[in-house]
């Protein structure tokens, strides 16, 4: 049929029933559309029936991962674990075909047993199945929860599968996963029950065939519904049931055939070829639309490949790049550029296994810089930098012939020797090695002196391992350190047991405080003048469970030297204020406690701040303490300001030991010193000595010159007490007085009467010394 014969059959049948066919195709319409609005409100009922069902079933995920993710695994053993699922799924009322906890992708815990017997620890992992690879590797790549089916479980079912892969400190766990039986998925949404009496029904993944109900349902304009799947989604289609739409089609055909048959039914097929053709154009368009998208996501899928693929390249490069310079940092130092403890070590293992075949001689020199921490402290690390490039670059350009040269950190290097079996030759080599160390540093425009004290030891009388002779060569360069600068010093037996028994001494001192061997004694200072007691000095002691009272000149450097002087400093000063504040509530003129501080404890930036936490722990007044600083470390200008927060506080400052080691007039001059406390070793130069006599009628002197305190510890005779009473010095300690004592025996003698100590003030005599 032509256009032309179209258009007059149309003008006919429109001049000849337009009244009437304009009625019956109003009514015929108002009977499709509540047929449509009937079959649509179903179609959504089944869809909400079927959206419920698949996420009751799926929120078991949130419990499952809840469980693993809060570590309730930890500790509980399998049966508990299965129990729990078997609880799980029997309170959330589910119907779903299993649940299951698959660590490490092994589904190790699955409910209900029955029926999933062919699962039980099967690797996900190792899984040949395609799609479950696919949906394994979305999952671990997402980390979220993914969805694939339905498709033929290994139980033999159809099945709709979720799943999620756990991680735990960023580190893959395992999967759960929960699994549906399609066909009791349908019936218990009520599709399948209504199959024969409801709508046509068909489900499908968009744009992948239907897997339920006929596939050519979604090309006939039916009714469509939405089930989201978290990662996907299924359209369900329905089209009105064949006999609903039959009957509408009957009453309109009786009514038209009793108008006019032939025409009715020759425009009822001209207008449904139009319509199949309209339809067919529109199917047509649709799937060429979706073939465009999906050409345009492949499109966009090969660019990032490609730009992927360039980034790899990159990474490989710049991986390669980085493992080259992590291969040298491994056995180089990245300040001087020679090789580190690593190499040198591996170098010392060949040698010892060469040895052992050849008979070679071996020597290793261990060596560090005397005094090259004062470089870093005066002049800053930067210089001391400086300082250990020079001295490789001297070693290297010089004409010393040795195996391996390296750095071991610090200031500390290694020399490797071979066929060098005299101590002849050691030494000559040692000497060498002096020298080119021995001309002048310039630094920051001052010259710098290196010297270097040499540890030696031989293979194999110094030790048969690399870690014995290392060990050796560091106590012989110690020992060598000891005896002066620029110097070495062969390992012996000896010097083993000397660092042995030093280092006993350390472990045993860090558990001093533990095992309560430490204890504080007092010793009385007393006002000759006065006649009374006016000070105690708390005096720190070590009972050792074993070698009994070790002397404080002993340990008191060990302590300095580990890094233990901050904590033992703090027992001791709160101790000591606590005992003279319990002293103060007995008597009625308050006493003054000293506690000598280390130097050290000057460097700790929350020194003041203990202090002042400690008093106000004690309750003792500030202005009873007073602190003694030993002379062992020159102090530094960095500890002024410590020192006045101190005096700020009330807190009275002693230089202890004055004049016998680095205190000068400077340091009364620069530092807020009170007291000036003369050292032993003058007062008993008193009845013999002309100098000391001199020395400490000099430093009285000095003291009153600066308006300082001044008091002599360690007098023991009359004679010694005498003189420096005439001489100005009215404060004394010693054993002529009293001896430290514990704080039972001091408070015994805190009244007790001192005429008899004191007898040589009325005797109105004093011992003329001639000085």
């Amino acid at each position: 049929m032509n256009r032309m014969q179209y258009f007059f059959l149309s003008l006919i049948f429109v001049l000849l029933f337009t009244s009437t066919e304009s009625v019956l195709t109003t009514y015929k319409k108002s009977l499709l559309n509540e047929l449509q609005s009937t079959e649509a409100a179903q179609l959504s009922a089944k869809a909400v029936a079927l959206q419920s069902v698949i996420n009751r079933n799926f929120n078991l995920m949130v419990s499952l991962e809840a469980y693993v993710s809060a570590g309730y695994l930890k500790d509980k053993s399998d049966q508990e674990i299965q129990a729990y699922i078997e609880a799980l799924y029997a309170g959330s009322q589910a119907s779903a075909f299993n649940v299951v906890i698959a660590p490490h992708g092994v589904m190790k815990f699955v409910y209900p047993l029955k029926g999933n017997e062919d699962i039980m620890n099967w690797d996900l992992l190792q899984d040949p199945r395609e799609n479950v690879q696919k949906q394994v590797n979305q999952a671990l790549q997402t980390k979220k929860m993914t969805t694939d089916g339905p498709f033929m479980l290994l139980q033999g079912v159809q099945g709709l599968v979720a799943r999620k892969a756990l991680f735990q400190d960023g580190v893959f766990w395992g999967f759960v996963s929960v699994a549906i039986n399609m066909d009791k998925l349908l019936i218990e949404a009520g599709i399948e029950d209504d199959a024969d009496e409801g709508p046509r029904m068909a489900i499908r993944s968009p744009g992948m065939p239907a897997f339920y109900g006929e596939n050519r349902m979604f090309f006939q304009s039916p009714l469509i519904s939405v089930i989201d799947l978290q990662d996907t989604k299924w359209e369900l289609a329905a089209t009105p049931p064949d006999s609903a739409v039959k009957t509408i089609n009957i009453q309109m055909l009786i009514i038209r055939f009793s108008i006019l048959l032939v025409l009715f039914l020759g425009l009822f097929f001209i207008i449904y070829i139009i319509r199949q053709r309209d339809r067919l154009s529109e199917a047509v368009n649709e799937r060429t639309q979706e073939l465009q998208i999906a050409n345009e996501d492949l499109t966009a899928a090969n660019e990032e490949l490609i730009a992927g693929q360039q980034e790899l390249q990159e990474s490989t490069k710049r991986m390669q790049e980085s493992e080259q310079m992590l291969s040298y940092m491994a056995y180089h130092d990245v300040l001087t550029g020679i090789h580190n403890r690593a190499h040198f070590q591996m170098m010392l293992k060949e040698q010892i296994t060469y040895n052992q075949v050849r008979g070679t001689s071996l020597v290793v020199l261990f060596f560090d810089l005397d005094n090259f921490k004062m470089v870093n402290d005066s002049h800053g690390h930067h210089m001391g930098d400086y300082m250990l490039q020079k001295v490789v670059q001297r070693i290297q350009q010089s004409h010393l012939v040795f195996h391996t040269f390296a750095r071991f950190g610090g200031d500390e290097f290694a020399i490797l020797l071979e066929n060098c079996s005299s101590q002849q030759e050691i030494q000559a080599f040692c000497e060498q090695l002096i020298a080119v160390l021995k001309p002048p540093c310039i630094l920051a425009n001052r010259s710098f002196f290196i010297n270097a004290s040499i540890g030696i030891v031989q293979y194999p009388y110094g030790g048969e391992t690399w870690e014995a002779l290392l060990k050796n060569a560091d106590i012989a360069m110690y020992m060598a350190k000891k005896e002066s600068g620029s110097s070495y010093s062969f390992f012996n037996q000896h010097m083993e047991m000397l660092s042995i028994s030093k280092l006993e001494m350390e472990n045993h001192l860090r558990q001093s405080m533990d095992r309560n061997e430490l204890e504080i004694v007092y010793q009385p200072q007393v006002d000759c003048m006065k006649g009374a007691i006016t000070g105690v000095e708390a005096l720190l002691r070590w009972n050792h469970t074993t070698k009994g009272y070790i002397s404080p000149s002993d340990f008191i450097p060990v302590a300095e030297e580990i890094g233990l002087i901050d904590v033992i400093g703090e027992w001791v000063l709160r101790g000591a204020c606590s005992q003279m504040k319990a002293w103060h509530r007995q008597t009625t003129e308050p006493l003054r406690i000293s506690v000598n501080i280390s130097v050290k404890q000057l460097h700790d930036e929350r020194f003041v701040d203990k202090v002042i936490a400690i008093l106000e722990e004690t309750g003792l007044e500030a202005r009873y303490l007073e602190m003694e600083i030993t002379e062992n470390v020159a102090m530094q200008d960095e500890q002024m300001g410590v020192l006045n927060r101190l005096r700020q506080l009330g807190i009275s400052i002693s230089v202890d030991d004055f004049g016998t080691h680095y205190s000068s007039l400077s340091y009364l001059k620069r530092f807020p010193v009170t007291k000036i406390k003369l050292d032993q070793s003058f007062v008993r130069g008193v009845q013999t000595d002309d100098k000391d006599r001199a020395m400490i009628k000099a430093i009285i002197s000095v003291a009153n010159a600066f308006g300082l305190q001044m008091i002599a510890e360690g007098v023991e005779t009359e004679e010694q007490a005498d003189f420096l009473v005439a001489n100005g010095c009215h404060h004394i300690q010693g054993y002529y007085f009293y001896k430290p004592m514990k704080p039972a025996q001091l408070q015994a003698i805190l009244n007790e009467e001192l005429h008899d100590k004191l007898a040589f003030l009325g005797a109105n005599s004093v011992h003329n010394y001639d000085i």
